[in-house]
């Protein structure tokens, strides 16, 4: 297997576990400190025919490097993975997806190794809260991260999507069905309210004017669902899916399990057209929803 990933950050973790997979890793970066193969996108792409490509740059980058991928002549089998939140808009998401490559947002919290008990703990329940609460892990504070017009948002467009993702899971026949009621997006942080984070370096002369905090309620049927990301709530780390008030997944970080276990399905539903529609439908539902906030 072969296989490129675009941006050396989270991008280092995916060239570990596709390592572990046996793969043939090419990496990209226009940083030459962190020693990619290469520094040009395209002579990258063009240098071979590749199984699984992992688009891990600034949210901005991801719609051109994709369709830049296409221009390549590609493998038409090829799956390419796109970090969260994906593309600026679903429709701009639906188009890439009629391309004759496959192409799935990452959703790596959907296969997590204790994923089964969530669900049928969730099934047929009242109640679910999904907390991704950090007490101060604004990432990167100055950088394109926390500039609206390159990352199209913050803790909504970093957290969010990955709590969004539970909720095919957990009712699969209906997910689409959910209303929103209520959502509130706001910023409670400024700049120089961050002298310091540790979750990367502050530029004190950047820019910081997206949302640090996310509070999004949804009803399905006979099921409530409360949905709270913050960066930097100052009291405590929470992250965490509460069932009915009774069980209490504590989450953390996602593991590289989970990472090699959405690889390896993907590649194994290659030619699997039903798969590959309902990862269409649920990226897309994902992606409106996100445009809600």
């Amino acid at each position: 297997m072969k296989s490129l990933v675009v941006g050396l950050g989270i991008g280092k973790l995916y060239v570990d576990v596709l390592t572990q997979l046996g793969a043939d890793v090419v990496t990209v970066d226009l940083d030459e400190s962190k020693n990619p193969n290469f520094t040009n996108f395209l002579e990258a792409c063009n240098s071979n025919k590749f199984d699984t490509v992992h688009i891990c740059t600034p949210n901005f980058t991801h719609e051109d490097l994709f369709y830049d991928y296409l221009k390549s002549n590609p493998n038409p089998n090829s799956i390419v993975f796109v970090e969260k939140p994906g593309f600026k808009t679903a429709q701009r998401w639906q188009k890439a997806s009629e391309s004759n490559v496959r192409l799935m947002m990452v959703k790596n919290n959907q296969y997590r190794s204790n994923i089964k008990d969530m669900c049928k703990d969730a099934e047929n329940s009242k109640y679910i809260r999904l907390n991704w609460i950090n007490f101060n892990r604004v990432p990167n504070p100055g950088s394109w991260f926390t500039t609206k017009n390159l990352s199209w948002g913050g803790v909504s467009r970093d957290l969010v999507p990955h709590l969004l993702s539970y909720l095919p899971m957990f009712f699969p026949k209906n997910y689409r069905d959910c209303s929103i009621t209520r959502n509130l997006v706001s910023q409670r942080s400024n700049l120089e309210d961050l002298v310091s984070s540790d979750y990367g370096n502050v530029n004190p002369s950047g820019t910081y004017n997206v949302d640090d905090y996310c509070a999004l309620e949804l009803n399905l049927t006979s099921t409530r669902m409360l949905i709270i990301a913050d960066w930097r709530s100052m009291r405590e780390d929470n992250v965490s899916i509460e069932i009915d008030g009774g069980s209490n997944y504590l989450l953390g970080l996602c593991p590289e399990e989970a990472y090699t276990t959405m690889i390896k399905n993907a590649l194994e539903n290659r030619d699997n057209n039903n798969f590959w529609f309902e990862q269409r439908i649920q990226d897309i539902w994902i992606h409106k929803i996100l445009e809600t906030l």
